[in-house]
């Protein structure tokens, strides 16, 4: 499911970075200019200062195009450089996005790219996900009953409401049940699964 809060989410992280490299550059412009200079904004932070005010694809679009032509020819290398760094990145850039619950085509949408490139992107990297699930004791907790890992292409919720669905039997739905999914290495504490799909005996429950 999609955390909400934009400096947990995978562009919300890259853009935090992003945003740091930003603001380093312009400290070190500023200490190798002239005292009467000093007070000068440099195009970076122009863009920095603008994007964090971005809140759609559409507007970050738009800054790239009004902020680019003035960039100056260091900043337009930092920016060149950057690129490059995150192109190399992309891939894992996507596959955490989609883990999190974000669609094809809203991962298009914020990295101005086609859907069929991120579906291309998402078939050759499958994460791997490790999940338990684990039958309602009656006391307020939860006993682990089974546990596995695959290699998925789809969101952490569909996985957890994929698995509860194949493995909820007559048992299981009697007592509650419930599937948390993580990624591979993350695996532990059911509240940082993420995604908990539960069964209480009556419907299916999402967290």
């Amino acid at each position: 499911m999609r955390n909400e809060q934009p400096d947990e989410t995978p562009v919300g992280r890259l853009r935090t970075q992003l945003l740091s490299a930003f603001d380093q550059f312009d400290r070190e412009r500023e200490a190798e200019q002239h005292q009467d200079e000093a007070s000068e904004s440099s195009g970076l932070a122009r863009l920095a200062k603008e994007y964090a005010r971005a809140t759609t694809a559409t507007a970050r679009a738009a800054l790239a195009e009004r902020v680019g032509p003035s960039l100056s020819l260091a900043e337009a290398g930092v920016i060149r450089r950057t690129a490059k760094a995150v192109e190399g990145a992309l891939p894992n850039v996507i596959v955490a996005a989609r883990v999190d619950g974000w669609t094809a085509a809203e991962i298009a949408t914020e990295l101005g790219v086609t859907a069929s490139y991120v579906h291309r992107i998402l078939r050759n990297n499958p994460w791997d996900a490790a999940w338990t699930m684990y039958r309602a004791t009656g006391d307020g907790m939860w006993e682990p009953v089974e546990s596995g890992n695959l290699c998925a292409t789809e969101s952490a919720t569909s996985v957890a409401e994929q698995i509860l669905g194949e493995r909820l039997d007559v048992a299981l739905a009697r007592s509650g049940a419930r599937v948390c999914v993580w990624r591979t290495g993350e695996e532990g504490d059911p509240d940082d699964a993420r995604f908990t799909a539960e069964h209480d005996g009556d419907t299916i429950r999402d967290h």
